[in-house]
């Protein structure tokens, strides 16, 4: 499992009730929420693995409204042409106090059908927006974790992509420990995200936003 999902399964408690997974490919996230108590669900052009697999498009999602306890958006968001539109739908089908958790690159190298990089401020608009509440921002990975990158991209080229996982976990380590040094927000690799569907969650994460800072766990 990529250590992106981590990150994404650190920020979920066990529980119980439906967990979305949008654009959840090869169904990753499956095992271990389900060991969490979840019912898992993956909508996807092509889903594939574990759990109740559904074809279809995160912008236009075939759920009933208020279904869902849990929605997950791992490595997904930057993919969506029209993210505006897609978490307007995760705002109707999530559940009151459901909880949507997001983990998407900001300084990473383009890949794939990839539209869009979204800095902290731009982040807290979407959630806005979609009457999402922003119940924490954080930069867990920072400017190891970018100079990494661009060593991965020289390793694949050379043949020696198997050392991918190896060097993303040392940055990662390296910078879990530095962070205090670091303007954790500036330099971010990606950003972790847990926003809430109800009026009374308290907004926390922000200060940091302003001040370039980040909470790490």
């Amino acid at each position: 499992m990529s250590s992106d999902k981590s990150w994404v399964l650190s920020k979920i408690s066990a529980d119980s009730g439906f967990a979305l997974d949008l654009g959840g490919g090869r169904g990753e996230l499956c095992s271990p929420l389900r060991e969490l108590g979840y019912d898992y669900v993956n909508i996807d052009l092509e889903p594939s693995g574990g759990g109740l697999r559904v074809k279809g498009n995160a912008e236009l999602l075939p759920f009933a409204s208020d279904t869902f306890d849990l929605i997950i958006s791992s490595d997904t968001l930057e993919h969506f042409s029209q993210p505006a539109v897609v978490l307007s739908g995760v705002h109707r089908v999530l559940k009151d106090q459901g909880r949507l958790v997001i983990w998407v690159p900001f300084l990473h190298p383009f890949h794939s059908n990839d539209y869009f990089r979204y800095t902290p401020l731009g982040l807290q608009m979407l959630m806005e927006r979609a009457n999402l509440r922003m119940v924490s921002l954080e930069a867990p990975l920072g400017l190891f974790s970018l100079i990494a990158q661009a060593w991965i991209v020289l390793f694949r080229r050379v043949g020696l992509g198997f050392m991918e996982p190896w060097l993303e976990r040392a940055a990662a380590w390296v910078d879990c420990r530095l962070s205090p040094l670091q303007e954790g927000m500036s330099f971010a690799a990606a950003y972790l995200v847990v926003a809430c569907k109800s009026s009374e969650s308290r907004i926390s994460g922000l200060r940091g936003v302003s001040e370039g800072r980040a909470h790490v766990p």
